[in-house]
């Protein structure tokens, strides 16, 4: 995972998106962004619903959620966040509390 997450945020530094100006509001507008983009491909304006799973395009869906993810990392990586260690943590955390129930 280490190394998708470089590769990654390396591609996206060469394109300049991401420089040492860039700051946290960049990053939260940013995911903001690309959460609306997933929010576009699964929302009706004007029947004020979402669409069932089956209606939405699967290979556009699967990219914006990539979309957001990887901003997501590029976040945790350009503020030295070991979000795989996170991550790890977060998962026992969630086991715990299932377990609770």
């Amino acid at each position: 995972m280490k190394k998708l997450i470089k590769d990654n945020y390396d591609s996206i530094i060469k394109r300049g998106l991401i420089t040492d100006k860039t700051t946290i509001k960049d990053f939260t507008d940013k995911l903001y962004e690309e959460v609306e983009e997933v929010n576009e491909l699964c929302y009706v304006p004007g029947f004020n619903d979402y669409l069932d799973i089956e209606a939405i395009n699967k290979h556009d869906l699967s990219f914006e959620i990539a979309d957001v993810i990887l901003t997501a990392l590029n976040f945790a990586k350009h503020y030295n966040i070991d979000i795989e260690r996170i991550l790890k943590e977060k998962i026992e955390i969630n086991n715990e509390r299932a377990n609770k129930i």
